[in-house]
């Protein structure tokens, strides 16, 4: 019985929050791929920056446009990398593809589900 209060709980705070990007919420991006940017915090080290990339971003200026924010518009914190992909997982979303880059960085993109 523990179990399933558990998971009503747990099921409903992820329901109960919107995160969106550039004002749009994820489940409403109108992308077929998003490429997941991310940075650890300094001091924070299980903890990330987050920005997600489908076509809007322009100049440097505009990586605020990216951030994943709360309903209050404030950024979203995630704890890790899987963080964020079941985040867009449960948003429609799927691992297209995951590459590393020159500097060892990780990077995962994401396919829109039909």
């Amino acid at each position: 019985m523990k179990k399933i209060i558990y998971t009503l709980i747990f099921l409903f705070t992820i329901t109960s929050y919107s995160q969106s990007v550039n004002g749009i919420p994820i489940s409403e991006l109108d992308a077929k791929y998003i490429r997941i940017n991310f940075t650890r915090k300094l001091l924070k080290p299980f903890q990330i920056k987050v920005f997600l990339d489908y076509g809007q971003i322009a100049r440097v200026k505009d990586i605020s446009k990216g951030h994943v924010l709360d309903d209050d518009g404030k950024k979203f914190s995630f704890n890790g990398i899987m963080g964020v992909v079941n985040l867009l997982v449960t948003n429609g979303y799927k691992i297209a593809f995951v590459y590393n880059e020159e500097d060892d960085s990780v990077n995962y993109v994401m396919e829109k589900v039909k």
